[in-house]
């Protein structure tokens, strides 16, 4: 067994590599739009590409946190800590995935001419950033404000999915030839609300490291609001 000091620097390797991950698809998820507002087939494959790098981190924090429970026992805080690890990759390798789905819808619409400016999506899509960020260091500084500022956050996320939804479909409604553009950009603003479902994951992960309680704090948030 290791000492005390060691193991909670091994803790704090896996943290490291659990932002890191996270990183990535924060960078994927900022090239994916940039390939949807530039219309860049070539960032959109770099996206694509990059969705293996995901795939090899969630495969290898997953291994180094199962060696770290069957080797040193954690139990009580430790545990909760090592459990959540697992669970937020696996969120995180659902944002990246989602990354990879926005950057095919950029691929298909490159080449079209956008019948409205794309402002209401990228902006959803940096708020969207922003959770994930302040998620993340919630997860390695243990900050509960930043978790209930997360889950908050959430709400916006909602309204403006909403939005666009309803202006998507009046486009649709109003032009046939819109149909299309306006149904792949409708996907857009759905990945992006999926997304920050996965955040709010991570976020009520780190609370129950914290604290012991593992709850639904969107559910708890939207009944007090």
């Amino acid at each position: 067994m290791l000492t005390r000091g060691q193991f909670e620097e091994e803790l704090r390797r896996l943290g490291d590599e659990v932002l890191r991950m996270g990183s990535e698809a924060d960078r994927m998820l900022d090239l994916a739009m940039q390939a949807l507002t530039k219309q860049n087939v070539e960032i959109a494959e770099q996206v694509i590409a990059g969705d293996d790098v995901i795939d090899d981190l969630d495969i290898r924090i997953e291994m180094e946190a199962m060696r770290i429970i069957a080797l040193q026992q954690p139990v009580a805080r430790d545990l909760r800590l090592v459990g959540t690890a697992l669970k937020v990759i696996s969120d995180i390798e659902r944002i990246g995935d989602h990354a990879v789905d926005i950057a095919k819808v950029a691929r298909k619409l490159a080449r079209d001419t956008f019948f409205k400016p794309l402002a209401d999506i990228p902006y959803m899509a940096d708020r969207v950033r922003a959770m994930l960020r302040e998620a993340l260091t919630a997860f390695v500084t243990h900050d509960l404000d930043l978790v209930r500022r997360v889950v908050a956050a959430d709400d916006e996320i909602d309204d403006l999915f909403h939005k666009l939804r309803d202006e998507l479909h009046a486009a649709m409604s109003r032009d046939a030839n819109l149909v299309v553009q306006a149904s792949y950009l409708l996907f857009v603003a759905y990945y992006l609300e999926r997304v920050a479902d996965h955040i709010v994951n991570i976020a009520e992960r780190v609370y129950y490291v914290e604290t012991g309680k593992l709850e639904q704090l969107a559910r708890t948030h939207k009944s007090q609001s």
